[in-house]
């Protein structure tokens, strides 16, 4: 009964399911006395298993979607090197200045999964052009070319970006053309030896490994300059058509003041 009780099913519903189940697994799991049920030796040896899975099942569901939505979460959908680069190394200031608020960071292995009700704030990457909804700049973003204090002994020295051409260098997806803004239009925009990859992320470590240089946006590589990881130049920087934007639906409902709040945060941080 407290079975049935807990699955909102007859008593009957229960025993009909657990027989369909022991006729799956070709096995009996329990012995029916008369007012009583007991596991048998099978039924002992696949409870562990079977309470494990609903243990981790019940933790998933809670972590992605949340079983009640607590009222002091903010979920933030924002793409991976902005989030990684610009937004983690300093969350802390938020979350101690606003400790009731939970922060939860998506990017895009959940965030497609989600609909427009589950996302509090919206950060995107483009030209501001999301049909559907407005966007508002959060950051105008200019490109820079950078390498590593090895890649530089072995190559350089690098007066411009186009001293970088003859060298391995790295492009990414979708912001093919920074090489030719970078190092003018005289240099093809891609030879044999340079890679493409899908995130100025990996274009970054593939910079910090010493084999390339890489042009990726300015704000990503700030901490590496500053401590000496990656070298540039002066003149060897552009600026970009894409930016950062705070994107919202056209039809959504006003913005939370937690997500106002964290948006003041963040274009407080990054200007």
């Amino acid at each position: 009964m407290a079975a049935a009780d807990e699955l909102h099913l007859s008593a009957s519903a229960v025993s009909h399911r657990v027989r369909s189940l022991e006729r799956q697994l070709g096995i009996e799991l329990f012995i029916r006395l008369a007012r009583r049920v007991e596991l048998t030796d099978h039924g002992r040896s696949y409870m562990p298993a079977v309470r494990r899975a609903f243990d981790e099942l019940a933790v998933s569901t809670a972590g992605l979607f949340g079983s009640a939505r607590p009222i002091g979460r903010l979920t933030v959908r924002v793409p991976i090197s902005y989030a990684v680069s610009v937004v983690a190394p300093r969350l802390w200031e938020f979350t101690a200045r606003h400790p009731t608020i939970e922060i939860r960071l998506v990017s895009a292995i959940w965030a497609d999964a989600m609909t427009p009700d589950d996302i509090d704030v919206d950060i995107r990457f483009g030209i501001g052009d999301w049909p559907g909804h407005t966007s508002e700049v959060l950051n105008a973003e200019s490109a820079t070319a950078v390498w590593s204090p090895g890649f530089e002994q072995r190559h350089g020295p690098f007066a411009t970006a186009s001293d970088l051409w003859p060298h391995p260098r790295v492009h990414v997806l979708g912001l093919e053309n920074l090489w030719v803004d970078l190092s003018g239009p005289d240099n093809p925009a891609f030879r044999a030896a340079d890679v493409t990859v899908d995130t100025s992320l990996a274009a970054i470590e593939l910079a910090l490994s010493g084999s390339f240089s890489a042009g990726v946006p300015s704000r990503f590589v700030t901490r590496y300059l500053a401590d000496g990881r990656l070298h540039t130049q002066v003149g060897v920087t552009t600026d970009m058509t894409e930016g950062h934007f705070v994107v919202r639906p056209m039809q959504s409902q006003s913005t939370s003041t937690a997500a106002l709040l964290f948006i003041d945060w963040l274009r407080a941080t990054t200007a």
